[in-house]
């Protein structure tokens, strides 16, 4: 049984097939999980597709002739009030190497239009009906890529983002020094995620890199590639009706006279801040819960779930009681993280954040 991942087969029919045998394997495995205390394995059709999707080689011939013109490398993050942190985000990029970075603003009702302008992006004013919505947000965002790469005559490195994610390049690259270096057959670089969480001193400032205040971290490992990615945030656009984004950049959607796609062996290490200034961000989470808020009044029901998780592990985060956190990542224990400083788990090269410390980016 094929599932589709959009509507009118907008991400290609792509997705993970299901087999028979799956389910007794997987109520076998859960039954495990949970005699052991921990969260169920990501399930034998999403390992077998994280498998599938893509290629670490040039499986198909690469033209001939002279190199083609070096593509640009742009960033395009979607946000709803995200005031505190949309200016450090652009900032990133641009550090990064961004020749141009775009914000769709989805109807924020603080300064995050202004942040992001002031930071030097390019605001697009796109609001919703106030609902979350991953299918449109994913339609929306691809439809950006592709008008734009049409728009600049060449191909674009995109980097996709939510406002709290700050990518950068290996081994004290740059991305668009990666982007540079990459051969012209790979279309897409996957992203190694370290989750930061606060502590009791923690006090995220305005206009600065959140890893300044907010240096503990733990390792994600929920996996969407045979190398260990949980996103897939990067990817070369060539030209519309390609290769597209899937739902939350964990994958990428090839038609199938397209496929496989071919991934980069070298990756993005990217630091994820879902919980920043306790006060603010209780606050948005509970706003977007309410009954009328952009998750509570949605049907998806796993953004709600995943946001009152959030507000506990904001909590106990504050309060340095790790050993309670939710924990959600498959195969680990249901309750706590091993949270260190995001130094101690990066090799030195990678130890450059590429700004000033304790300055404003």
């Amino acid at each position: 049984m094929k599932k589709r991942w959009g509507s009118q087969g907008f991400f290609f029919g792509d997705g993970p097939e299901t087999r028979i045998l799956d389910y007794p394997r997987y109520g076998l495995e859960l039954a495990v999980a949970g005699a052991r205390r921990r969260n169920p394995p990501i399930p034998p059709w999403l390992r077998r597709y994280a498998r599938t999707w893509q290629s670490f080689g040039p499986a198909r011939p690469c033209a001939g002739g002279p190199r083609p013109e070096e593509p640009l490398v742009y960033g395009l993050c979607q946000a709803w009030n995200e005031e505190d942190v949309i200016y450090a985000t652009v900032r990133n990029m641009l550090l990064q190497g961004a020749d141009r970075v775009f914000v769709i603003d989805d109807g924020s009702d603080d300064g995050t239009a202004a942040e992001a302008a002031a930071a030097g992006a390019t605001v697009i004013s796109d609001a919703s009906d106030g609902l979350f919505d991953e299918v449109r947000r994913t339609e929306r965002l691809v439809r950006v890529a592709e008008e734009r790469t049409e728009e600049a005559g060449r191909p674009v490195w995109w980097v996709v983002v939510d406002a709290d994610e700050f990518p950068r390049g290996p081994e004290g690259m740059t991305i668009a020094d990666l982007a540079r270096s990459l051969p012209p057959w790979v279309d897409t670089v996957g992203s190694r995620v370290l989750e930061h969480y606060p502590g009791r001193l923690s006090a995220p400032r305005p206009r600065h890199h959140p890893l300044d205040e907010l240096p503990n971290a733990h390792w994600n490992t929920i996996r969407f590639c045979p190398a260990g990615h949980w996103k897939h945030q990067m990817l070369l656009v060539r030209g519309p009706g390609e290769l597209r984004f899937t739902f939350g950049r964990h994958t990428i959607a090839a038609p199938p006279s397209r496929k496989p796609v071919l991934e980069s062996e070298a990756s993005l290490l990217m630091h994820h801040f879902p919980l920043r200034d306790m006060e603010r961000t209780a606050r948005k989470f509970r706003l977007a819960n309410s009954a009328s808020g952009r998750y509570g009044a949605s049907s998806d029901t796993f953004v709600k779930e995943r946001t009152e998780g959030r507000l506990r592990m904001l909590r106990l985060a504050y309060e340095e009681r790790y050993d309670l956190l939710p924990n959600t990542f498959p195969g680990e224990p249901r309750t706590g993280a091993s949270v260190r400083d995001w130094r101690e788990l990066v090799p030195p090269s990678e130890r450059d954040v590429r700004h000033v410390p304790g300055a404003p980016l």
